[in-house]
C-alpha cells in the first residue's frame, strides 16, 4: 500500500538547487516535500567517510558569500548563515606553470599588485581588465534589477541598455581577454581558474568566466567547516524546522500532471505526493523521461536532448598519515599547469591523457582539520574527465554492475595511479604516507548524482548556452526545473537556480489561485 502526501509543491532532487528552491518556496509561505534518491541531501555539495577520513566529493571554494556578495542574500534565506561556519581562503590558490608559480590572493587590488609583480609590462593591462569585469558585473545587476521591476527590451536593445554585459556574453573569453592582456602567458595566469567552469578561453563564455572572477576577487573565496556536507544538512535541518519535509532514499519513477494545479508525484518506495506544482533538480532529460508521453512537445524534447553535457571529472581521494600542511605543503588548493596552451590541454583532457592536463591538488586538512585524524591529512587530486575515455572507462557503455567489472577497474585504478605518481613528485612526505585511496570517475558522478555522463556542470558554458541559457518553466505550466542545467555550474549558482525556480512556482501558484 502506498503513503500518500499532500503539498503545495513537491521538490524532486535534494540537491543545492532543490534544497534552494524549497527554502525560498518557505519563506513565501509554501509547503514543500523534497524526495532524494541518495542517503544524503546536497548532490554534488556531500561528502564520504572512508578509513577514519571524511572526503569532501566536490567542492573547493563557494563565491560570493562575503558581505555584499550576491550570495550571501541567498544563504541568509537559506538558514544557514548562523548553522555553519564559512571560512574565508586568502591566498585564495596556489597555481604553479611551468616557469612561474604565484598564490593569489582574493582582494582584487592585491590580486593586481602580485600579478604585475610577475608581469609587469602586463600591470596596465590587468588592471584595465578588472576595470572591465567590474563594468560587467555592474550590467548584470542593472539587468537583474529591470527583470525584478518588469522591465524587458528585445536584443536590439541590450547593446544599448547593457553594453558591457551584451558583449562579454558574446564572446569567448580568448576574445574579451586579449584586448587587454598581451602575452600567452599572462593569459593563461589570470585563466588558472577555467576548470571551474569546464571550458578552455577560446570556447568559455568570457560573461560567464568574467562574473566568477568578480565573485571571487571581490566576496571572498570560502569553506565551511565540516564540508560541503555540513551545509547541506544544515539547509535539510531548516527545511524540517520550518515544515517541510524531506524524503531520502526515494526515486522519483514519475511526475504525472494532471490539471493546471495538481501533479502526483511517484517514487521507488512507493511513496505518492499530491502537489499543486513540482521544481525538478534533475536535469532537463531526466525530468522528461518522468513524464507521461506526449506531455511535452517534441520542439523542447529536441533542444533539451540537444545539450551537451559539460565535462565530468576524475578525483582521487588520499588518507594520508602525515600532517602535510605542517610540513609545508599548507595549499587548500595548489592547481599544477602543464603549460600555457589551454585548448592543448583541452584536448589531452578529451583524448584522456591525463599525464598533460592541469591537476588540482586540494588539502582539505588546511581549511578543516577536523576532516583527518589528528596528524593526519585529506589530500584530494582532481582533472577534468571525459566520459568516452577508453570506451566509458573499459565498460564499453554496458554499466551494468560496472563497479564490479574488471576492465573498468584496471582503467579506474590506471588512471588514478597517474594523478597519484603526480601528486608524489609535487608534495615532499606523501610517498609512503598514503593509506587510504579512493577513486572517482565520471562513471561515480552519473551513479551518484544521476546526471547524464557524470556532468559536473550541467550544460556547457559555451557563448551560445550562455546567451541562450535554459528557462526553468516548462512545457508543463506547473513543472518547473532548478539545478546547474538551468543555473549555470558551480554550487552558488545551484542555489541561485533553486531561488529562480522558487520565484517562478510561487508565482505561477499565485495567478492560478487568483
Amino acid at each position: 500500500m502506498s503513503d500518500v502526501l499532500s503539498t503545495d509543491v513537491v521538490i524532486v532532487g535534494g540537491g543545492l538547487g532543490g534544497l534552494s528552491a524549497a527554502r525560498h518556496l518557505q519563506e513565501k509561505g509554501i509547503d514543500v516535500v523534497v524526495l532524494e534518491h541518495h542517503t544524503k541531501p546536497g548532490g554534488y555539495a556531500h561528502y564520504f567517510r572512508a578509513g577514519g577520513y571524511r572526503f569532501e566529493v566536490a567542492l573547493h571554494a563557494l563565491d560570493g558569500l562575503g558581505r555584499g556578495g550576491w550570495a550571501r542574500p541567498m544563504f541568509d534565506t537559506l538558514g544557514i548563515l548562523d548553522k555553519v561556519e564559512f571560512n574565508r581562503l586568502d591566498p585564495f590558490y596556489t597555481v604553479a606553470f611551468p616557469d612561474f608559480e604565484m598564490s593569489a590572493p582574493t582582494d582584487v587590488d592585491e590580486y593586481i599588485e602580485r600579478f604585475g609583480d610577475i608581469f609587469p609590462d602586463e600591470r596596465d593591462g590587468v588592471t584595465a581588465l578588472f576595470d572591465a569585469i567590474r563594468r560587467v558585473g555592474h550590467d548584470v545587476g542593472q539587468f537583474t534589477a529591470d527583470r525584478r521591476s518588469g522591465i524587458r527590451v528585445d536584443m536590439g536593445q541590450m547593446l544599448e541598455r547593457y553594453p558591457d554585459m551584451a558583449t562579454a556574453f558574446a564572446s569567448p573569453w580568448s576574445t574579451f581577454l586579449a584586448e587587454y592582456i598581451e602575452s600567452a602567458e599572462a593569459r593563461a595566469l589570470v585563466t588558472t581558474l577555467w576548470g571551474y567552469l569546464g571550458l578552455p578561453s577560446s570556447k568559455l563564455s568570457a560573461g560567464q568566466f568574467a562574473l566568477t572572477l568578480l565573485s571571487y576577487h571581490t566576496a571572498g573565496a570560502w569553506y565551511p567547516t565540516g564540508g560541503s556536507g555540513a551545509m547541506s544538512f544544515a539547509i535539510m535541518e531548516a527545511i524540517v524546522e520550518a515544515g517541510g519535509e524531506v524524503h531520502l532514499r526515494n526515486t522519483v519513477t514519475s511526475i504525472v500532471p494532471e490539471g493546471p494545479n495538481r501533479v502526483t508525484v511517484t517514487t521507488d518506495r512507493g511513496l505518492v505526493v499530491e502537489a499543486k506544482a513540482v521544481v525538478s533538480n534533475a536535469s532537463p532529460r531526466a525530468t522528461a523521461a518522468l513524464l507521461p508521453e506526449d506531455v511535452v512537445t517534441s520542439e523542447w524534447l529536441g533542444e533539451i536532448e540537444g545539450d551537451r553535457p559539460a565535462l565530468s571529472t576524475m578525483t582521487v581521494h588520499l588518507g594520508v598519515a602525515a600532517d602535510l600542511a605542517a610540513d609545508g605543503w599548507n595549499h587548500h588548493e595548489y592547481f599544477a599547469m602543464s603549460g600555457y596552451d589551454f585548448d592543448a590541454e583541452y584536448e589531452a583532457i578529451l583524448a584522456g591523457d591525463f599525464t598533460n592536463v592541469g591537476m588540482i591538488v586540494s588539502n582539505y586538512s588546511v581549511v578543516d582539520p577536523r576532516c583527518a585524524p589528528e596528524g593526519k591529512s585529506v589530500i584530494v587530486l582532481t582533472v577534468l574527465a571525459p566520459w568516452n575515455h577508453h570506451d566509458v572507462w573499459g565498460t564499453g557503455g554496458d554499466l551494468e554492475d560496472y563497479g564490479n567489472n574488471p576492465e573498468y577497474l584496471a582503467t579506474k585504478e590506471a588512471a588514478g595511479r597517474i594523478l597519484i605518481d603526480r601528486a608524489k613528485r609535487l608534495i615532499p612526505g606523501l610517498e609512503g604516507a598514503i593509506e587510504v585511496v579512493k577513486i572517482a570517475t565520471p562513471l561515480t558522478n552519473a551513479r551518484y548524482m544521476m546526471q547524464p555522463q557524470g556532468s559536473i556542470y550541467g550544460r556547457e558554458h559555451s557563448v551560445a548556452n550562455m546567451m541562450n541559457r535554459r528557462r526553468p518553466t516548462t512545457p508543463v505550466p506547473n513543472l518547473f526545473l532548478a539545478g546547474a542545467w538551468i543555473g549555470g555550474g558551480g554550487m552558488t549558482a545551484a542555489v541561485g537556480s533553486g531561488q529562480t525556480a522558487a520565484g517562478a512556482a510561487a508565482r505561477y501558484l499565485e495567478n492560478v489561485s487568483a
